[in-house]
């Protein structure tokens, strides 16, 4: 069985929180489920990546 998928539309600001809160969990990494880790490590490419694609279009600027 997939799991299921959660689609979520941000504006940069949100963009720009979510990116923060990823590095921050990231930072105070307590220890745990390896595949948590992974997972922090591989949104925050993904968001990082999307602040990259929106600070480069029309989208968000003021």
């Amino acid at each position: 069985m997939d799991n299921p998928v959660a689609h979520f539309s941000y504006d940069i600001t949100a963009l720009r929180l979510e990116y923060k809160t990823t590095c921050d969990a990231l930072m105070y990494w307590r220890g745990g489920d390896p595949a948590e880790q992974e997972f922090l490590m591989e949104k925050k490419q993904e968001v990082f990546r999307a602040l990259a694609e929106a600070s480069l279009s029309d989208q968000f600027r003021y």
